[in-house]
């Protein structure tokens, strides 16, 4: 594999010195999409808003055309599977998984050790939770992934901070979008966008429906979003804006089945056992309902101080009829972040300065109760919990002479949770007691050296230290109680790159190479009834090498030299993804684990792409992944299927006069008629890992837009 790695890092290097040699001047901007130009895209991740080329940090970019275009079905899933070092799980429809970098190793269900925005507001609550699969990606236009610990300014976490924009709205004018699409296995959705761009404003209102009766057996899905986006100049200095979400998804979640059981059929649910009923038995599921309003404040006092004040509020309406019991919870989160830019664009040194806070609070009650076939039974346990953080960042980038551009950063961190427990029955009864878990402020500091060859190059290190203390389903886990000795995780990230084009930018690339070495790594256990428990895992040593590379066949409209008169875009593309993720003074036990693979992460993952653009409004997007083996527990007994998944969409866009476009599409999923999983429960109770994904599968979709 370091054979692999540095041959792949030199064709690359050479690639570019080869190209440059008789490299003409930059092309000019193009009215594609912002991936086609690597020197031109402008990138928000540690408020630099510079071009991605200047920016000392690895970070990942997918455009509407990623999102909403490449793939027939609606999720975020497939396109996140593009950008190396990350991985998206769906161990069942709208059960997701995120790992940026492994960070999902302690993640049975949903998005955890991640942050995320919108716009500067945060989605992320105090107890460490991201509600992905409340958003719709029908109603998103772009989203950064920030890759490895990003704490100097997005506050606590180990694997990285996702940065979503929605939809961008056309000046000037009113667009309605209605779309529709249908597939295998009951798959359907619908869907209505309306936006208006005014002199002063930009509204989006958009709602989407998806349903599916699933692949396996006891796997339906719905799902309703409604989103609403505002910007609003109400002066030449202030800017507000509105974003408010509701979702309200069901699932039913099948389980895991053993290796006997997925081989046998892979479309069944988790069967009963002697002792316990089975999925389909319980209704095992999830009931989300899910809302969000926030506020944004941007104020320019000149050009060279602004600054960007958010507030917001969020509640959850939570259900999980499980196999042993069934869970009511409700959530109510407020917070707030404030940011403060200063410029100095003169002088020996120009600088620009930013310094800001962010204070989130998540109250949340818990019921737990007997599950009599989907139905609450007799109470269990009743409990309150209270989640803080609160994060202080200052940062400061630097232009240095020769091109060298320095960032600093450094963060003040703070959790903290109060827990409560009440009595369910009057005799015998212990009184509620309040118990705390506060963990002691941490500082995370992170500096970045970048430098510039020419328009084209650009090469950065940088030293950053990750921290992530417990979420809240860690410290009162589904296996019942307060977790008072569980630890934070921190580490130090260490990370070179290199980023550049060449051939009058039809060659592009982009490298980096890390080494994180994370300190009481948090793992999760099951008991005999597959509720979760977390302990600390002593140490890991986390090494990796993430590299993509494209070129354009026939140059984009818009570049200089593209002339030809069929074909607009005709692109050839590679991401690669090498890992060695290993455990470190880790005893299991009597069970010394030390020096094995942390389970989940695949050592090498490639996901090749071609995309086709024609003028007369033809597009088509192919897209092959492939995972080698990885483990599924700690111990490394057991391992993944090679996964090998092709995935085909075929389109035609074409405007209708003056005002309509229409756009129909077929999108093929799994066209090599795999068996595998798209998603494993890692150290599962009874070697229940596996998670039956859908076999060949297609679907066909029409959008219909009028623009006046």
């Amino acid at each position: 594999m370091v054979q692999f790695s540095v041959r792949f890092t030199l064709f690359l290097v050479l690639g570019y010195h080869v190209g440059s040699l008789a490299q003409p001047p930059a092309p000019t901007a193009s009215s594609l999409d912002d991936t086609l130009q690597l020197n031109e895209v402008v990138v928000r991740g540690y408020a630099s808003n510079r071009r991605l080329l200047e920016t000392g940090a690895s970070i990942g970019l997918l455009t509407r055309r990623d999102l909403n275009q490449r793939y027939g079905t609606p999720t975020l899933i497939p396109a996140l599977n593009t950008l190396p070092g990350v991985r998206a799980d769906e161990r069942s429809p709208g059960s997701y998984r995120l790992a940026i970098r492994g960070s999902a190793i302690r993640s049975p269900f949903g998005v955890r050790n991640v942050k995320a925005y919108w716009n500067e507001l945060p989605l992320t609550d105090a107890g460490g939770n991201t509600p992905l699969n409340a958003l719709d990606v029908r109603s998103l236009g772009r989203i950064e992934v920030i890759k490895g610990p990003a704490g100097s300014l997005y506050g606590a976490g180990t694997g990285g901070t996702l940065l979503f924009s929605g939809l961008a709205v056309p000046a000037g004018k009113t667009n309605v979008e209605l779309s529709a699409l249908g597939g295998s296995y009951g798959l359907y959705g619908n869907g209505i966008a309306v936006q208006t761009g005014q002199q002063n404003s930009a509204i989006t209102l958009s709602y989407n429906h998806l349903q599916s009766d699933g692949y396996r057996n006891h796997s339906a899905l719905v799902r309703d979003n409604l989103t609403l986006a505002g910007s609003f100049n109400v002066s030449d200095k202030r800017t507000i804006s509105v974003l408010g979400l509701y979702s309200d998804l069901h699932y039913q979640t099948p389980g895991g089945l053993t290796e006997a059981q997925y081989r046998a059929d892979p479309r069944a649910s988790r069967p009963a056992t002697r002792t316990l009923p089975g999925s389909a038995d319980q209704r095992a599921g999830i009931y989300q309902k899910y809302g969000y309003l926030g506020v944004s404040h941007e104020y320019r006092w000149s050009d060279r101080i602004q600054n960007t004040t958010v507030l917001y509020g969020s509640t959850t309406d939570f259900a999980n009829p499980f196999i042993t019991n069934y869970q009511k919870s409700a959530d109510q989160g407020l917070g707030g972040r404030t940011v403060t830019q200063f410029r100095l664009p003169s002088g020996p040194l120009p600088t620009t300065f930013t310094v800001g806070a962010e204070l989130l609070r998540t109250f949340t009650v818990i019921r737990n109760f007997g599950n009599r076939a989907g139905t609450p039974d007799t109470i269990q346990t009743d409990e309150e919990l209270v989640a803080r953080q609160t994060s202080l960042f200052a940062q400061a980038e630097t232009e240095l002479p020769a091109r060298f551009r320095l960032t600093m950063g450094l963060s003040r961190n703070d959790v903290r949770y109060g827990f409560t427990r009440f009595p369910t029955r009057a005799a015998g009864a212990l009184p509620a007691e309040l118990l705390t878990r506060n963990f002691t402020p941490v500082w995370l500091p992170r500096v970045a050296l970048l430098r510039t060859f020419g328009q084209t190059l650009s090469a950065f290190a940088s030293i950053s230290t990750g921290y992530s203390a417990p979420t809240r389903d860690e410290v009162r886990p589904s296996a019942g109680g307060f977790n008072t000795t569980l630890n934070p995780e921190r580490g130090t990230s260490y990370e070179v790159g290199i980023r550049g084009s060449a051939l009058q930018s039809r060659l592009r690339f982009d490298v980096a190479a890390y080494q994180f070495g994370l300190r009481e790594t948090i793992v999760r256990r099951s008991n005999a009834a597959g509720a979760e428990f977390f302990v600390n895992a002593g140490r890991t040593d986390q090494r990796g090498l993430e590299a993509q590379a494209s070129y354009d066949l026939v140059a984009p409209t818009g570049f200089s030299g593209a002339s030809n008169a069929v074909v607009s875009l005709l692109r050839i593309w590679q991401n690669a993804t090498l890992t060695d993720y290993r455990f470190r003074s880790y005893q299991q036990g009597t069970a010394d684990l030390s020096n094995n693979r942390i389970p989940g992460v695949a050592p090498v993952t490639l996901v090749s792409g071609l995309d086709l653009e024609l003028k007369a409004g033809v597009y088509a997007h192919l897209t092959y992944q492939f995972l080698n083996p990885f483990p599924l527990n700690d111990a490394n007994t057991a391992q993944s299927d090679p996964t090998r998944l092709l995935q085909a969409t075929l389109g035609f866009r074409k405007p209708i006069g003056r005002h309509w476009t229409l756009d129909g599409y077929v999108s093929g999923d799994n066209l090599l008629n795999q068996t595998y999983s798209l998603g494993y429960d890692l150290n599962a109770v009874g070697n229940r890992f596996y998670n039956g994904s859908p076999t060949r599968n297609a679907l066909a979709g029409i959008r219909v837009s009028w623009l006046w």
